[in-house]
């Protein structure tokens, strides 16, 4: 029987939002014991390990899983809410670690073959310019001039795996991993707007694709790209020159499938815009509240990742699990599984193929 993980233990008890003491009396051990369990200075016994598992609501087959646990990438640190305690930063590190664990078991039963190359340009051999970046991504994704219509979709056939996580109480709205042996993995805060949730993902990708390592000003230059990716100078500039007003912007959100605000700040960063027009056009957004929530009448739906779903899918269809089996599989209880993962009918994208 394989060893006991540590920091399974952690995972599970961060993915619960406990502490150590709440841990303990919640499995009737001390709290030391868990701390020794948790730095793999206690090998426990059958029923030790029984009482935890119960208490987490983890089999126990889980907490013997070989995994390595990653943690959050550097950026994090420029994302979060001042606000925000350290508990919630555990649990959503505890949430990504338990979806890369599922990631793994469920992509070695299907052949999983992206349809578009993943560039990786360090934004030093483009001179410094996350523009001149975004256009090459777009040339070798072959994205017709014009807005993207479906972001994620383009992602996901660049082998981007994309998951909606509940995000909410740490004001993160996204952030990327690139673990040994999985595709490049975007996690993005399910209760985002569609405008923002897209420009989100755009902002990961320049991450991805520039930033092989931090740097001090990677956050704005992830924002230029993402802005260039979905408005890109030479199409959108000629839509919003020649007088900007509220109506125009509004008018042309759904169009781009950004924020009025993405619009308006890209007009300013091309040069249609002066000063004083745009600090006029900021008051009127004040004004009217569109800096809390734009009109509801030109909303843009958020955008649905499919990979993780049809890979589900495959197993519960062509390789015939069931439910539970499917749970027991991934080391979960079914509750867990279907609040986790919401399962849907498969899509016909991207081309799955099962292992034999």
């Amino acid at each position: 029987m394989a060893a006991m993980n540590p920091d399974c233990i952690k995972v599970a008890r961060q993915a619960r939002g406990l502490n150590q003491a709440q841990l303990a009396d919640a499995a009737g051990v001390s709290q030391g014991l868990v701390s020794r369990l948790e730095n793999g200075l206690f090998e426990p016994n059958e029923e030790t390990l029984g009482k935890v598992a119960a208490a987490l609501r983890f089999p126990v087959s889980f907490f013997r899983l070989p995994d390595r646990v990653l943690g959050l990438p550097v950026s994090m640190q420029y994302r979060k809410r001042a606000s925000v305690g350290q508990r919630a930063i555990e649990q959503l590190e505890a949430e990504v670690n338990l979806r890369l664990m599922h990631l793994r078991r469920l992509l070695s039963a299907v052949d999983y073959q992206p349809e578009l190359p993943f560039p990786r340009l360090e934004i030093d051999e483009f001179g410094g310019d996350p523009e001149a970046v975004a256009e090459m991504v777009r040339r070798v994704w072959q994205v017709p001039s014009g807005p993207i219509r479906d972001l994620v979709g383009v992602a996901e056939r660049a082998g981007v795996i994309v998951f909606l996580c509940d995000f909410q109480v740490t004001g993160v709205d996204g952030l990327t991993l690139q673990p040994p042996g999985l595709p490049i993995c975007i996690f993005l805060n399910a209760a985002m707007p569609g405008d923002r949730q897209r420009f989100t993902l755009a902002h990961e990708l320049g991450h991805a694709v520039m930033h092989p390592v931090p740097s001090s000003d990677m956050e704005s230059q992830a924002d230029r790209f993402a802005a260039a990716l979905l408005m890109p100078a030479r199409d959108v500039a000629p839509q919003l020159s020649g007088g900007i007003t509220l109506p125009r912007l509004a008018a042309l959100k759904p169009v781009w499938r950004v924020s009025m605000a993405a619009l308006l700040m890209r007009a300013k960063t091309l040069g249609v815009l002066s000063e004083s027009q745009s600090s006029y056009l900021w008051r009127q957004f004040s004004r009217f509240g569109y800096r809390t929530a734009e009109p509801q009448d030109v909303a843009v739906a958020a955008e649905s990742p499919h990979v993780v779903a049809d890979v589900l899918n495959v197993h519960l269809t062509e390789l015939g699990y069931s439910l539970s089996e499917l749970a027991a599989s991934l080391h979960v209880y079914e509750p867990d599984l279907l609040l986790m993962h919401h399962l849907r009918s498969p899509s016909a994208r991207p081309a799955l193929r099962v292992v034999r």
